[in-house]
């Protein structure tokens, strides 16, 4: 239970918050703002900014943080967890959090944008050489080519450099770095007074608990210029290593955001007629989690128990997912759940064995048996 002072922090907030699109922050005058607020935050969550950015679970925890009551989903292990993420934070820093959302999206943006192979901020830091051997794995399994593509992480230490916040919420608001600034430093000074006084609140897992696939083809600068990118959060990574899944969580998640690369790939992105954002969001996430259990499970690729596979994609972003008219819905956990034994079965059923199915011919499966898989829930 998040406590009544949380509450009372929230509702004098004055913030409205939504997983479809981040609010103008001249609907959040109430709450402390950089000096742009005529300008309307892009609508990352929907494909309004990076397409392929996945909003993170935290967004959703911290909406039911401020409105309890609107929830409208079964609990799973990741609720649990983040519930208690929340519940750890003190009030001084969750009214801190409250006043200055950005800190949800920094280390997500600052990775998209900034990093690049070499520069060692970036490198993983846990799980480094299972996710790094899954990376090879998954590249050699499906039949696209993704030499391209980088792996990278984001950290919460990017909130404690106030040059990192600056550049990346000038990209966040499209604007002069010399407009957030001031914004940015107020942000990098809190949370290091608080790393210097022992807190740990910068490194929350709250502000990484996001995975996400992303290529820059046919995006708006700056993003055009971005190469491919698998991204991994530490938050992301400490949930499936508490909820006791570590040892197939983040390989499962490769294998769903590589699905994500292979509808890059292939086009697999675009319907006729095209779907509204909803049902579209859906399919493409349901897709990447079938992607995922069959590679998990396939002979050839991770060989990993099915039900291991499965629970990890029932778990990855169903925090707060039935919200059906949302643009950013992943499917109901029921609905992930047939997702990933569908492509378990799939993978189970191989003959020969060895055989893989090539992404298109598996999408083409996949696409024929979607109506079952989104079938009213029971």
């Amino acid at each position: 239970m998040i406590a009544p002072a949380r509450w009372s922090v929230a509702a004098g907030s004055g913030l409205l918050l939504s997983l479809t699109a981040l609010v103008p922050l001249a609907a959040a005058a109430e709450a402390p703002v950089p000096a742009v607020t005529a300008v309307t935050r892009a609508s990352w969550s929907t494909g309004g900014g990076a397409a392929g950015v996945e909003p993170s679970p935290a967004r959703a925890a911290v909406e039911r943080a401020i409105d309890p009551t609107d929830y409208q989903c079964g609990r799973t292990a990741f609720d649990t967890y983040i519930d208690g993420l929340i519940a750890s934070i003190s009030d001084e820093d969750f009214a801190f959090l409250i006043g200055h959302l950005e800190m949800l999206d920094i280390p997500t943006y600052d990775a998209l944008v900034f990093a690049r192979p070499g520069d060692s901020f970036y490198e993983l830091t846990t799980h480094a050489a299972q996710l790094t051997k899954t990376f090879r794995d998954v590249k050699r399994f499906w039949d696209i080519d993704a030499a391209d593509i980088q792996l990278q992480a984001m950290h919460g230490a990017t909130l404690l450099d106030a040059a990192k916040v600056t550049r990346t919420l000038a990209v966040y608001y499209d604007v002069p770095e010399s407009l957030v600034a001031g914004y940015a430093k107020e942000i990098a000074d809190y949370v290091n007074a608080d790393k210097a006084a022992g807190g740990r609140f910068y490194d929350n897992p709250l502000f990484t608990l996001n995975a996400f696939a992303f290529s820059g083809e046919g995006e708006a600068p700056p993003f055009d210029t971005i190469p491919d990118k698998l991204i991994f959060g530490d938050g992301l990574l400490a949930a499936f290593d508490t909820i006791g899944l570590g040892d197939v969580g983040p390989r499962v998640v490769m294998g769903h955001e590589f699905g994500h690369h292979i509808q890059f790939e292939q086009g697999l992105f675009a319907t006729d007629p095209p779907l509204p954002a909803p049902e579209a969001t859906r399919r493409t996430e349901l897709m990447a989690d079938a992607f995922a259990a069959y590679f998990g499970t396939h002979k050839r690729g991770l060989a990993l128990n099915a039900k291991r596979v499965v629970d990890a994609l029932q778990s990855f972003y169903v925090v707060g997912d039935c919200q059906f008219d949302n643009p950013g819905h992943h499917g109901t956990p029921n609905q992930r759940l047939r997702a990933a034994q569908w492509g378990a079965s799939v993978a189970q059923a191989a003959a020969p064995r060895s055989m893989i199915l090539g992404s298109l011919a598996f999408a083409g499966l996949f696409e024929a048996t979607l109506p079952t898989l989104i079938a009213p829930d029971a």
